[in-house]
């Protein structure tokens, strides 16, 4: 190296072992941002469906082009009949009674975001609705996606 033949190495401070407080700064700012935006400060858009009392399912009457809002508390991805995930595990819909039990009597009238796969019957989405307004959910949000058209093929 070009240090070698004046022994300049001897004379250089060695490389910082610590982040300077300007990183810290950084990675807290980094921290505070994933955990405002992806928590129950930012809104859902969905279709609401009230459960009702002991499961009855209401469903509302809506404008095609309203679109609803809610805070939500909690999320359940429905990706395939009987393959539920809920707070971190994978349960099927008998499984997961006792689970959602517990939440809502931990967090009485909260709503559910549930985001449906399209391999999810309807009766199976049913089934969930029923079961959460009997365990104690106040309202279901039925997350949905537009669906883009594909452009033609040249």
């Amino acid at each position: 190296m070009i240090t070698r033949p004046l022994d300049l190495e001897s004379r250089m401070s060695p490389p910082p072992r610590d982040l300077n407080a300007v990183a810290w700064v950084n990675v807290g700012l980094i921290v505070l941002f994933f955990s405002l935006l992806g928590s129950r400060f930012v809104l859902a858009t969905g279709l609401l469906v009230g459960v009702g009392e002991a499961g009855v399912i209401e469903l509302p009457s809506v404008n095609p082009a309203a679109t609803s809002t809610a805070a939500t508390s909690v999320v359940v991805s429905y990706r395939r009949d009987n393959v539920i995930l809920f707070e971190g595990g994978m349960y099927s819909l008998a499984e997961l009674r006792k689970h959602m039990e517990v939440y809502s009597k931990n967090n009485p009238g909260s709503v559910m975001l549930v985001r449906a796969d399209k391999q999810v019957s309807n009766q199976a989405l049913a089934d969930l609705f029923a079961m959460a307004g009997a365990v104690g959910f106040r309202n279901v949000l039925l997350a949905a996606e537009s669906t883009v058209p594909e452009s033609p093929q040249k």
